[in-house]
């Protein structure tokens, strides 16, 4: 088995771990850093199929520019209700067994593709698939971002922005709905 299909499995079962801490974990910073987790391996992976700057582009903007943004918020937001000593939310308990059996259909894929027909995982390799020239470059990634996906790229970041101003209100106002000052 090639190296980069070891390291893409690693950091894939890595990227599923970070998620499961991010749901899992009962303060908000540990689930944030869960979350960083998920994104770094994620940026692993893009750098193991050969996206470099994807990956680079995942490193800076999503494990620092927006975790610093959601960890802001956390904080901004100083949780001091009753219910966050819960240990889990009630829709925890219809969700985890379909997760579970998510997981299970998988991880049967998985295995299935690993001892299927080929019993090859070297066809996940990235050395092997043939790539544009172009593939993954910053120019290919802003043409594209600013030709095609222009008006996702600027909505999504107006709903960033909204989502700002909406915390900054919440903490304006206490738990029970009067204001602060």
């Amino acid at each position: 088995m090639d190296f980069n299909v070891i390291m893409y499995i690693i950091l894939g079962a890595v990227a599923v771990a970070g998620g499961i801490i991010l749901v899992m974990a009962r303060h908000p910073i540990r689930g944030a850093l869960g979350l960083l987790l998920t994104m770094l391996s994620l940026a692993g992976m893009y750098a193991i199929l050969a996206a470099h700057a994807i990956a680079v582009f995942q490193v800076i903007i999503y494990a620092g520019a927006i975790m610093v943004l959601i960890i802001y918020i956390i904080m901004l937001l100083d949780i001091r209700s009753e219910d966050f000593g819960r240990v889990f939310s009630p829709f925890f308990y219809v969700g985890a067994p379909i997760i579970l059996i998510l997981v299970g259909f998988f991880i049967y894929r998985l295995f299935d593709f690993g001892v299927g027909a080929s019993n090859d995982f070297t066809a996940l390799s990235a050395s092997k698939m043939p790539l544009a020239k172009e593939f993954g470059s910053v120019s290919e990634i802003g043409s594209s971002l600013l030709k095609k996906y222009v008006f996702p790229f600027e909505y999504v970041s107006t709903l960033l922005f909204a989502a700002i101003v909406a915390v900054i209100a919440i903490v304006q106002l206490d738990w029970k709905g009067r204001n602060k000052s």
